[in-house]
């Protein structure tokens, strides 16, 4: 599986989420990771909540979600420090988003699978007010999975679920804006990793570990390729 397709499986499986009411999580916090349970409108999701966690001076705990939603997808596809690399950082905020693009010249008005569509009112990054994951596109449509909407093919903020959704290319000229994230700088393989932490450039113990967790990889599987270098070549 290709990093695109990686996050586009996220995406994918969380279709059908519903924001939490205030009351339910109120009463039980981890209604949070239910997929419709205790449905509310008061924008208390897993997706705010879990990037508040990982970095609270851009993520909101529980506000308007659609961005924090795209975040978390490529967080829980590649690990915190690709994921960020990919986007250009981490912010709940679309303007501020779209600019992480605008700084690194990876935003356009041609839609690809795997991009950050953003929607916005003036054409420009100034005017960008909901956001989303293109998982296909073809001559006439660009299709989308997208946090905090409805199911209706038209552009719905603040809509308290997770979609698929779909756009007719022409009828939003002027309107869209696509970022496109540095696919290129997919990860290493495991043996290329284990070769580095062998090498001792990954740290020790326990910091080596959480570098490797952040980093998305699979710590048992890089600890497992790192005994069989030493089984095979020694120390």
């Amino acid at each position: 599986m290709n990093t695109v397709d990686k996050v586009i499986k996220i995406a994918s499986d969380e279709v059908g989420y519903l924001e939490k009411s205030k009351v339910a999580y109120q009463k039980n916090p981890d209604v949070i990771f239910e997929k419709t349970a205790g449905a509310g409108n008061d924008n208390i999701t897993k997706y705010g909540y879990e990037m508040n966690k990982i970095y609270p001076a851009t993520m909101d705990k529980f506000s308007l979600w659609c961005d924090a939603f795209v975040d978390w997808c490529f967080y829980k596809a590649y690990g915190v420090a690709t994921a960020k690399s990919l986007l250009g950082g981490f912010d709940d905020y679309t303007v501020a988003s779209c600019r992480m693009y605008e700084k690194h010249n990876a935003i356009d008005k041609s839609p690809k699978i795997g991009d950050q569509v953003f929607f916005t009112k003036n054409g420009k990054s100034s005017g960008c007010y909901h956001t989303g994951i293109v998982y296909n596109v073809d001559s006439e449509y660009f299709y989308t999975i997208e946090g905090n909407t409805l199911n209706a093919n038209t552009v719905v903020r603040n809509g308290g679920g997770v979609a698929k959704k779909k756009y007719k290319k022409s009828s939003y000229i002027g309107k869209v804006l696509f970022g496109h994230p540095k696919y290129d700088i997919a990860q290493k393989s495991i043996e290329a990793i284990a070769l580095e932490v062998k090498a001792g450039k990954w740290g020790n113990g326990e910091e080596r570990k959480r570098k490797l967790i952040d980093a998305g990889y699979d710590y048992e599987l890089i600890r497992k390729a790192v005994n069989k270098l030493y089984e095979t070549n020694g120390k």
